[in-house]
């Protein structure tokens, strides 16, 4: 199962309280991120994220994304499924969709990709945890009106001002997040798995559990 959305949704916090459920419940659980999770992913989640000297092409991240992503299934994900564990991931394939597709990167094509990279290994349920991207970027410590190198044209660097999240991605304005969450929240009509978007403004932490919770009862109860 994967659990996704904007950032700031709070989705390492509920990994781990849904961690914490399923292992009250006596059920096994590896909890892993994307991209990430393993040695040679965490090299490129740096290298995405923080390590880059000049302008990613889209393309050249989607491809760093679905390589981290392999590397993950092969050494975390289906080893784990095998062992018939609980795999919960912090971000996949829906992410690149939101984030490369809000990079000018077609969504549907990402998913063709993402369909020769990971064969038949997509989450059996993907929870979006929604937000408007102003609640979103207020709870990682972003200020209104906050920018990066002249307006954010230069946010690809690996050095922005002190004040700013040294994340290439974060970084970026106001208009690129907001796409993020409008693609994010048009996944359900063309993801090849089950998609749940849960609203979680204005919410506490345990409430959005709760709420997770429900919607997992509701898909697995059978």
């Amino acid at each position: 199962m994967v659990l996704d959305g904007p950032d700031g949704s709070g989705k390492s916090t509920q990994i781990k309280l849904l961690e914490e459920y399923l292992g009250k419940l006596g059920l096994e659980v590896v909890a892993t991120n994307d991209p990430g999770g393993t040695p040679v992913g965490d090299q490129i989640r740096h290298l995405l994220k923080y390590g880059a000297k000049s302008k990613m092409d889209v393309n050249t991240e989607l491809m760093l994304f679905m390589a981290s992503r392999s590397q993950l299934i092969a050494d975390v994900i289906l080893p784990a499924l095998k062992e018939h564990k609980v795999v919960l991931c912090d971000r996949f394939v829906s992410a690149t969709c939101a984030y490369q597709g809000a990079g000018g990167y077609d969504t549907k094509k990402v998913i063709d990709l993402a369909k020769f990279v990971i064969g038949d290994c997509w989450p059996d349920l993907t929870i979006i945890l929604d937000l408007p991207v102003e609640e979103g970027r207020l709870r990682i410590g972003h200020q209104p009106g906050q920018k990066t190198k002249k307006n954010h044209e230069g946010a690809y660097q690996s050095y922005l001002f002190e004040n700013v999240t040294t994340d290439l991605f974060d970084s970026r304005t106001v208009e690129y997040h907001r796409k993020i969450r409008k693609i994010f929240q048009e996944l359900p009509n063309y993801y090849p798995k089950p998609v749940e978007i849960l609203d979680v403004s204005q919410v506490s932490p345990l409430e959005v559990n709760r709420k997770i919770i429900q919607i997992i009862e509701k898909h697995f109860s059978s």
